[in-house]
């Protein structure tokens, strides 16, 4: 089980740009299943750009969906994860 506390979102953010850290990130937020969905539609639509688009330029552009998806994603379920710990009720 995985410790109850809020995560820190630049460091989550961050692991979430290497793949093998990234599987303890989705991990710390309870979303592992979903991040390994993710990761694996990122290197899909990376490995059909490469195929589709000549070398030096489809590798740039390889690489933009297989940082910008999981870090959209990261971003968002740890920020609902976060939201859980909240102490924010208002009188």
């Amino acid at each position: 089980m995985v410790k109850q506390v809020p995560v820190n979102l630049a460091i989550q953010t961050i692991a979430s740009v290497f793949t093998v850290v990234a599987w303890y990130a989705y991990y710390r937020i309870e979303k592992l299943r979903m991040g390994l969905v993710i990761i694996g539609i990122s290197l899909a639509i990376s490995i059909s750009i490469q195929t589709v688009i000549p070398f030096p330029y489809g590798i740039g552009l390889a690489v933009i969906p297989s940082i910008i998806i999981p870090i959209y994603y990261m971003r968002k379920w740890a920020q609902e994860w976060n939201s859980k710990f909240s102490t924010g009720s208002t009188m």
